[in-house]
């Protein structure tokens, strides 16, 4: 068996979508979302249209890459805090002088 950064640099884990159920706070938050879209596209002329998907997928790049950072900066704390459990350095980075 391959260890699970070989899986994961092989594409093998991958973080894919998850379900969600329809009335958990998420599923209403995207019900919300859908609802006030269809209700802007419906009152909006096409130039208005066309600004509103500008600025929406600007949103979702701009979410797409806050989440990736999100996902590195996690990854890379947990590396920290399993050296530190390894190590048992209490220094790697908060105790430092520096800081």
């Amino acid at each position: 068996m391959k260890s699970i950064l070989e899986e994961f640099a092989c594409g093998n884990v991958t973080l894919e979508p998850r379900f969600f159920k329809r009335d958990s706070r998420y599923g209403r938050a995207v019900k919300t979302l859908t609802v006030c879209e269809e209700q802007l596209f419906a009152v909006l002329n096409e130039a208005d249209k066309e600004i509103l998907k500008r600025f929406s997928d600007a949103q979702s790049e701009i979410n797409n890459l806050s989440g990736i950072d999100r996902f590195v900066d996690g990854y890379r704390l947990g590396v920290l805090m399993t050296v530190e459990v390894f190590n048992g350095e209490s220094d790697l980075i908060a105790g430092r002088e520096d800081c």
